[in-house]
């Protein structure tokens, strides 16, 4: 009798544990609910999913099923990825020190566990023919990077700008405007984040990509997005399905407003209705919000 009344009880401990686990990550993944967050209304959300991030597996993140997450098998890449056979083939040539050598001096190098386009999962819409694009990035990386924009029926990119890595996680951005580039109204453009890991050998680049489309709005949505001040203005464009320029908004306001919890609690809780996850975490640590 006292044994059963120790497994009922060591049940009953298991499965309290995993509903308190349960409801944590429920409530870290959970859409902010403030009433006076914005609330972003795709304007096709029964389209396929475009949206492809690149990183680490891992439970939490909903969007693997389609284009959701592409997966690596290892983050570190450098001395112990040359192949054995390589290195005792030099040390025939050069002698038998050289795969000592080679496997000692060369330091492994990290990747960021996730690299994210700062998109809806669906093509979003863009009311400027000149947005500007941010991506999340999860850890410092002092490699090259790479942005592409490919226009469709072209067989070379429209824009390739070779970039500098990351100084630390963060959420990074470039304007179109910049480089002379303007979208076309209703055609839907992809573009792509790229980590190079080898500059000679591009077939392990980790990249991840997202669909943009300019679509004109109408006098009278246009006329709202004008009437709004600029501190309001994200909320008109979300609730209009104008994701690109709603976070383009806020994303200003952030910049010019570096101590103001109010934008970042805004722009986490919009990346959390895309599921977003790991973008939205890093806005909330940085107002004190795990």
């Amino acid at each position: 009798m006292k044994t059963l009344i120790k497994k009922l009880m060591s049940y009953s401990i298991i499965m309290l544990t995993g509903f308190v686990l349960c409801v944590t990550l429920y409530a870290s993944e959970s859409p902010i609910t403030s009433p006076d967050a914005p609330v972003y209304n795709p304007p096709n959300p029964d389209a396929d999913k475009r949206r492809l991030e690149a990183g680490e597996s891992d439970s939490v993140n909903r969007g693997v099923r389609v284009r959701g997450v592409r997966i690596r098998s290892s983050n570190t890449r450098g001395a112990n990825a040359m192949s054995s056979s390589l290195t005792d083939d030099l040390s025939d040539m050069f002698g038998k020190d050289i795969k000592e050598k080679i496997t000692t001096e060369a330091m492994p190098i990290s990747f960021p566990k996730r690299l994210a386009p700062i998109a809806s999962e669906q093509t979003g819409f863009t009311s400027s023919n000149q947005p500007n694009l941010y991506w999340y990035i999860s850890d410092k990386y002092k490699g090259n990077m790479e942005f592409k924009l490919n226009a469709p029926q072209v067989s070379q990119p429209i824009l390739a700008v070779k970039l500098s890595g990351s100084p630390a996680e963060g959420i990074y951005g470039i304007k179109l405007r910049d480089y002379n580039i303007t979208l076309k109204s209703g055609v839907e453009y992809e573009w792509f984040i790229t980590i190079i890991t080898d500059p000679i050998e591009r077939s392990g680049d980790i990249y991840a990509s997202a669909t943009i489309k300019y679509v004109e709005p109408s006098n009278d949505l246009s006329n709202k997005f004008n009437m709004a001040s600029l501190e309001r203005r994200y909320y008109v464009y979300a609730k209009n399905g104008y994701w690109y320029d709603s976070i383009s908004s806020l994303s200003s306001l952030i910049e010019k407003s570096a101590t103001s919890k109010k934008y970042r609690l805004h722009r986490a809780a919009l990346l959390k209705q895309v599921n977003l996850f790991k973008a939205a975490r890093y806005d909330l640590h940085l107002v004190n919000i795990p």
